[in-house]
């Protein structure tokens, strides 16, 4: 997958308007949230096999055993690949606390209760590279 020509105008168009939408499974959670990054950066969505198959933490992790990988980490690990958190660039991933997140410079936006929330670069677990070769 590559990312379109214009993909930051639109990755800053895409965060913007969700910068107070809160938390919702199978709507607005950290894998839709970072999914719908990358459809807007790339055309191509990285999840679709997961759209409209969970609504609750539980069915959520039980669609990451049956569709997935078994847990996120592993389910992300089968998509992309990783690269060294210091190498990650606007638009690729994070993972911290169990969440993927979309990377916007020393930080990323990971969905909370209360929309975005920004999490610095040192806190990261993992990271990995969108459309960037």
């Amino acid at each position: 997958m590559d990312r379109l020509s214009n993909w930051e105008e639109i990755l800053s168009e895409y965060i913007e308007s969700k910068r107070f939408e809160p938390f919702e499974y199978g709507l607005n959670d950290c894998c839709t949230f970072a999914s719908d990054a990358i459809v807007a950066m790339t055309g191509v969505d990285p999840i679709p096999e997961f759209r409209g198959k969970y609504d609750s933490l539980l069915s959520s992790a039980k669609a990451l055993k049956t569709i997935g990988n078994g847990n996120l980490e592993s389910t992300m690990d089968s998509k992309f690949t990783e690269v060294p958190i210091g190498n990650a660039q606007r638009g690729d991933l994070a993972f911290f606390d169990d969440s993927v997140g979309i990377v916007y410079g020393s930080f990323a936006w990971f969905v909370s209760d209360d929309g975005l929330e920004r999490v610095p670069r040192n806190l990261w677990d993992k990271a990995w590279s969108v459309g960037r070769g």
